[in-house]
């Protein structure tokens, strides 16, 4: 495989979470700030969180430019993108890297717990020098082909209303809108005022390109 060649692949390579935790960073730091607000310790805290086996990456060479998070309500996704297992650390200990209170309580209100059935895409992230190169197109067919192999009826995502570059994406591969919500009161807390729910349909339910 040449440098410039790009390899899809599952599963995060050893000694690639730094790496990996930066990527994840440069694409979500503008959300994570506001409740992972220092920026060594949010590095450290993502480094050490991502359960490997839990993701799809791009790869330029030994180079991760690109990843996907996977999580599912059961099976080997499940538990999703972070792995907290790790960390014996009390609460209080926890808010020392979360900025505070309200907003661990902003992340609980927004997070989302898979259904049966569904692999939910738990973040998808792509180097600002790789953009524009079609990356995201193939980690997400990565994506769809794992959903479908191993017997999912839908792929789903949410998607911030402060990365409409992301949804154009989702739409042009297929995903379809199935909610929007508002949290413009929380926007001070959580870094956005709003979220987008999508779906592909993937397992035999679908019927006219609608899940049932």
């Amino acid at each position: 495989m040449s440098e410039d060649t790009i390899a899809i692949r599952r599963g995060l390579p050893d000694g690639s979470r730094e790496e990996a935790a930066v990527l994840f960073d440069e694409a979500f730091g503008a959300e994570l700030n506001m409740s992972l607000p220092h920026g060594d310790k949010r590095l450290a805290f993502l480094a050490r969180a991502f359960a490997t086996d839990r993701t799809v990456v791009a790869l330029r060479g030994r180079e991760l430019v690109g990843m996907v998070g996977l999580s599912a309500s059961e099976g080997r996704y499940r538990g999703g993108l972070m792995d907290v297992t790790w960390d014996p650390r009390p609460f209080h200990d926890l808010l020392g890297v979360m900025g505070s209170i309200r907003a661990v309580v902003g992340l609980v209100a927004t997070d989302h717990k898979p259904e049966r059935g569904e692999l939910w895409v738990d973040g998808i992230a792509v180097s600002a020098q790789a953009r524009g190169q079609g990356i995201g197109t193939r980690l997400l067919g990565e994506v769809a082909s794992i959903a479908r192999e191993d017997g999912f009826r839908w792929v789903r995502l949410d998607v911030a209303d402060i990365n409409p570059r992301a949804q154009a994406l989702y739409e042009r591969v297929g995903y379809k809108v199935t909610r929007v919500q508002s949290f413009r009161y929380m926007r001070r807390f959580i870094g956005f005022g709003g979220m987008t729910s999508m779906e592909l349909a993937v397992g035999a339910a679908s019927v006219g390109g609608e899940a049932r």
